[in-house]
Order: C-alpha cells, then structure tokens, then sequence
C-alpha cells in the first residue's frame, strides 16, 4: 500500500475546531466525519460531532490488523456509547467513517464520507439530507426573487433557520432501516444492511474523502479546485450542488474536509 497524498483542512480559521480527521496507521487508513452539534450539550468539553470522531478514531487504533467489518463497527458503537451518561443522551454525539482495512483489502463505509475506486464514484449521500437541502434551497431561491441579496442571506440564512428544526431532529432516522434512515456511529446499533463493503485488489487506485467536497476528483488539487469554483460561483450551495447549510461567516469553507488517495 501507497499512500499518494493527503490533506485535511477545517472550515474555521481555528484548525482546533475541526471535525474531521485523517487517520494513517500501519494496518488502516480512514477518514472519520465528526456530525455538526444542533445543540449545546457538550461532552468532555468538546461538541458532539467532535467527541464522536475522536471516540471513532481511538477505537480503529486499537483494532486487531484482522479484524471484521462486523466487529469493527460493534467496537466503534461501543466506544462512542462509552461518551454518554444515560440512555436518554444517545445521538447526541455523532460521526461517520470510511475505513480501509490493509490485511482484508476492503473499504468499510458508515455514512456519508466518499470514495473513488479505480475511477468509480461512490458518494453515499443521504436522502434525508436532500430533502432539507432542497426545502432550504426553495425558501433562499423565494428570497431573492422577492429582493434578497445573496450578500444577506450569507449573513442571515432564512433558508438554516427554517429547516433547523428538523435538523434537530433528525437523529430519529438515525441506523434506522426506512426511506429516511442513514448509517452513523452514535452510539446505537448499526443494521448490517446499512453498513457498505467494497473488497479491493493490489494495485487498485482509491481516494477516500469526507463530504466535504461538493465534487469529489480522482486528484486533491482537482478536488480543491472544484472546491474553490463552488465557494465563489454558488456560497449559498442552494444552485446545482445543494446543502442543509453555506458558507458562513468566517470560515473557509461551508464544512471541514479530508483526503486521501493511495494505491492499494
């Protein structure tokens, strides 16, 4: 295995406050997605996006070079469950990931990170997040019709506030198997249905990725150009690439991001 190249950078100006992280050992490579915290409650001092993705990242540390997928998410579940003191807290804290095992040859995906193998996409995007994305984009686009400049709503996103709700709420889909459910580590059981397996041979090609990046490429300065044409053409992201949020005030993008392209 050969690592190409990589690069994590957060959306703050504060590098501390980022949620992702990049993870390189001798026997894995993963990218871990810290969830964005609706709320203020806070575990050991840090949000709960980033308390999961460090529980998340301790926990591959401590694999076996051969362990299963199955044992793999069974022993994350349990580590970021280990954050909680009741049962009523359980979701607050969240993250996905996408994991490289090297001795299994696979990539072990929970979530929404991203992944090219050998020039196939794989975006696992959320069906729940496409339809805030595009509830938000509808009230942004009424907006400025009736007057709003995009100067405006980057200050002040009507389009956040009114889908913040049910972003609050929306952990309720969480590792559940229906039309809106989606595979996150929080803590709570994980469906084997919802976990997604990729087996790999020597010399293929792969790129690992947070959803970050509106445009995933097979290169990371292709990907941060794509990136940077995003930020400035559409910092709404309410035009052909659409999220539950935009760029906000002081930061450099409208999420952290991770990368990571190796050969295996």
């Amino acid at each position: 295995m050969r690592i190409i190249e990589q690069f994590i950078k957060g959306k703050a100006s504060d590098e501390a406050l980022c949620e992702d992280i990049l993870l390189v050992t001798d026997d894995f490579i993963a990218i871990i997605d810290g969830v964005t915290a609706k709320g203020c409650r806070l575990f050991n001092g840090k949000p709960g996006g980033k308390a999961a993705a460090e529980a998340v990242c301790e926990a591959i540390k401590l694999f076996p070079k051969d362990i299963s997928v199955l044992d793999a998410v069974c022993r994350i579940t349990e580590k970021v469950s280990s954050l909680y003191e009741s049962n009523e807290e359980k979701g607050c804290a969240a993250a996905g990931a996408i994991i490289f095992s090297i001795a299994r040859k696979e990539i072990w995906n929970v979530g929404d990170c991203q992944c090219i193998i050998n020039n196939t996409k794989h975006l696992h995007e959320k069906e729940v997040d496409r339809i805030y994305s595009q509830k938000r984009a509808e009230i942004l686009e009424n907006a400025i019709k009736n007057g709003a400049t995009q100067e405006e709503l980057l200050i002040n996103d009507i389009g956040r506030e009114a889908i913040l709700s049910q972003l609050k709420t929306q952990h309720q889909y969480a590792n559940k198997e229906c039309n809106l459910g989606y595979a996150v580590f929080n803590g709570t059981p994980i469906p084997e249905s919802m976990i997604t397996t990729y087996k790999l041979s020597a010399g293929d090609t792969i790129v690992l990725a947070s959803d970050g990046y509106p445009e995933l490429c097979e290169s990371l300065a292709e990907s941060e150009e794509k990136l940077q044409l995003q930020l400035k053409n559409n910092p709404l992201c309410d035009g052909d690439y659409r999220s539950t949020k935009g760029l906000q005030k002081n930061s450099t993008s409208f999420d952290d991001r991770a990368y990571v392209r190796f050969i295996v």
